[in-house]
Order: C-alpha cells, then structure tokens, then sequence
C-alpha cells in the first residue's frame, strides 16, 4: 500500500495464499500471491473516496472500491476472491488456493 498509494497500513492478517500455474508466451510460470487482511488509518480519506489515484507512472494507474455485490458481475483474478470476499471475516484460518 505504501508503493501503491502511499499510505502506511496496519496487517491484520495473512487470509490466502494462491498459486497459479499458467503459461505466458510460451514460457511455463508459477505465481504465488499472498493477500492480507489489512487496515487504514482511522478517518483516512481513502475509506470516503470512490477512486483514487495511484502514485506509480503519474498517477496513470487508478484505484476504485468496489461492493462485493458489483464483484459478482465482474471479472476478477484470481477467481477464487468473488466467493472468499463474502466470508473473509467469518474464516479465521489461512486459505490456500491452487489454480491450475
């Protein structure tokens, strides 16, 4: 978060851990992504700001929230977080995805 938008974050905690598999130009790559539950600053105007830009290539790269219901109808990756999102906090235990 500090890279992306400059902001200090508090980690809660780590709740998935996704491998990918996947070729890419004809070359065989395997990804691990590790995704934490995490926490503004209290008040922070991020929490009240729709989209927000990013600080990497001028501010080219924008940042938008999003309801979990408006997720349902879009393309998101890895797959595995339009169903994970709605009992992320309900699930207590680190997550471990494979996609292959």
């Amino acid at each position: 978060m500090m890279e992306e938008l400059g902001i200090h974050v508090e980690v809660q905690r780590l709740a998935f851990v996704s491998e990918d598999f996947f070729d890419y130009e004809g070359q065989k790559f395997h990804e691990i992504g590790f995704y934490y539950v995490i926490a503004l600053p209290e008040a922070h105007k991020l929490y009240s700001e729709i989209e927000v830009k990013g600080l990497e290539d001028n501010g080219k790269l924008t940042f938008r929230w999003f309801s979990l219901d408006e997720l349902e109808h879009m393309e998101v990756y890895p797959v595995f977080l339009k169903k994970e999102l709605h009992t992320l906090h309900d699930v207590k235990s680190i997550q471990h995805f494979i996609q292959k």
